[in-house]
Parts: C-alpha cells; sequence; structure tokens
C-alpha cells in the first residue's frame, strides 16, 4: 500500500534541530534495501512558497503559503508498504521524528485502478537542464468557488488537466491523498514513539493531494497550477525543491544553509504572473 510521508516542525512542540544526530543517509539505505521507497524530495522553506488561486475567472497569486499556520511541510516521501504498521515503523526511525513530526497520508484507491506506482519506475532523480522542479499542493479551501448543482462544470475537469500536463511533460507524478482524518502523526519524544490520529492543524484548509512539475521556471508552474480545477475550487501552493545530499556533513550543511533559510529566493509571485501565459 502506497502512503505519502509529510515532514513538519511544530514550533508548539519542536525540539532544537542537531545536525550532528542527522542520520537521514541511514534511513534511507534502510529504505531502498527494504524495497519500500517510491520516491522522496526536500522542499525549500514556506518563504518560496507561491499560492495560487483563480476567484471570478481572475489569476491571484501570493508569496507565502496557503495558511499562517506554524506547522510547515518541508519535504515528502512516497513509500510502498505491507500497511499502515509498516508506515509507522519507518516513520517512527525518520530523522525529523526526534524533532518535529511525520504525517501518513494514503493515497486515494480508485475504482479500476490497474495498480500502477504514484512514481513511475525510472523517473529521472533531478530535473532536465533549464527546468526546475516544485511540489504542487492542491488545498481545500472553503473559500472556493462552487459549482451549482446542474450547472455546467465547464473547464474543472481534473483528468483534462493530468492529461494536458502529462502530455507537455510538466507534471511527473501525483494523486488524492485520503482526507485528514485518516492521517497518523508519528512523533519520537525521549526515546519514546508516539502516534496520534487526525488532521495535524484545527484548519479549515488542508492538502487535499499533490503533483510533482517540472517546468521552466516558477511563471509556467502558476500557469500550471491556474488550469488545475483546484484553482477556482480550492487553493493551489507552490514549492520548489532544495537539493540535499542525504549522505554529507550536516553540521557543515547546517552551517552552509543557515543563511538561505528565512529568505525568499524565488521571484516575486506578482512578477511572475506578469510572466506567466495565463488564459
Amino acid at each position: 500500500m502506497e502512503y505519502a510521508l509529510f515532514y513538519a516542525v511544530d514550533e508548539t512542540d519542536a525540539v532544537p534541530y542537531d545536525p550532528a544526530k542527522d542520520d537521514i543517509g541511514t534511513w534511507v539505505d534502510e529504505l531502498e534495501a527494504r524495497g519500500a521507497s517510491e520516491f522522496g524530495e526536500r522542499l525549500r522553506p514556506e518563504q518560496d512558497a507561491t499560492t495560487v488561486r483563480v476567484r471570478g475567472g481572475e489569476v491571484l497569486v501570493a508569496d507565502g503559503p496557503f495558511t499562517e499556520s506554524k506547522e510547515s511541510v518541508g519535504g515528502f516521501d512516497v513509500i510502498d508498504v505491507r500497511d499502515l504498521d509498516e508506515a509507522i515503523e519507518i516513520a517512527s526511525r525518520h530523522p525529523v521524528a526526534s524533532f518535529g513530526r511525520v504525517e501518513i497520508r494514503p493515497f486515494v484507491q480508485w475504482p479500476g485502478a490497474d495498480g500502477s506506482r504514484i512514481v513511475p519506475r525510472g523517473m529521472p532523480a533531478a530535473a532536465e537542464v533549464g527546468r526546475r522542479r516544485y511540489v504542487m499542493f492542491v488545498v481545500s479551501d472553503p473559500s472556493g468557488e462552487r459549482t451549482e448543482p446542474g450547472a455546467e462544470a465547464g473547464g474543472d475537469d481534473p483528468e483534462a488537466w493530468v492529461a494536458e500536463m502529462d502530455g507537455r511533460g510538466a507534471r511527473l507524478f501525483g494523486e488524492v491523498l485520503h482526507p485528514p482524518a485518516d492521517a497518523t502523526f508519528v512523533k519520537r519524544r525521549g526515546g519514546e514513539v508516539i502516534v496520534s490520529d487526525g488532521p495535524m492543524a484545527e484548519a479549515k484548509e488542508w492538502i487535499a493531494g499533490f503533483d510533482y512539475l517540472e517546468v521552466r521556471d516558477l511563471a509556467e508552474a502558476i500557469e500550471v497550477a491556474a488550469k488545475h480545477p483546484m484553482a477556482r475550487g480550492g487553493t493551489i501552493e507552490l514549492r520548489p525543491t532544495w537539493p540535499f545530499d542525504h549522505y554529507e556533513d550536516h553540521v557543515a550543511r547546517d552551517r552552509r544553509e543557515a543563511e538561505l533559510r528565512d529568505v525568499r529566493l524565488e521571484p516575486p509571485a506578482a512578477s511572475a504572473l506578469a510572466r506567466a501565459v495565463v488564459r
């Protein structure tokens, strides 16, 4: 069964990160040895998030994440394991579990699905030269526009969006997640594994799925996001990936990245929108 693991730090329950104790390389080696790993990625901090909404036919963008929650997803993995117990065991040994927490969310199993993997086998580990990768979080947002019962749903066809983005090579993979009620949270404190059910926060907005994009730049990512049906019915958050070597000296890495952690490296969302081809 495939699950998404989301890594986040809750400032109300965080333990200071100690890079000297970061053994992520060992965790990755073990995950791959048991054949449970499909793909994983680290994300730039929330300062580099770009939020996209379409309201009344107008594309609205903003710098920053979809929510002002103190919790922010910093990375993800897609795993394929026997059951939830195995997913919990894997999550509990991830380094983030010792200072933040790991959210486990199952993917929706569609009737008649052919059983193919979420992440295509053989997908290149890195983007092609001249292209960049983003995670596109599809967020349920009560402020979104609603289609009246019986009204023409013109343009609100997720399958048409997937076919277009797959055809042009902008979408590498993606899937819908079970709602937050089916989430499981895992953290490790004082050597004890603590597991809880339910949503990470009492927020009205929540991640309903995600797509992994490879595009030219933020302007193209905004164009792709604005075409997604949930840009009207919800909110889209774009987060660039952040290269990460699992095996490097994490003390040196943490020191090198310190000044890049709290600044926005992405162009302003408004300037990217001005260059986007949005119809």
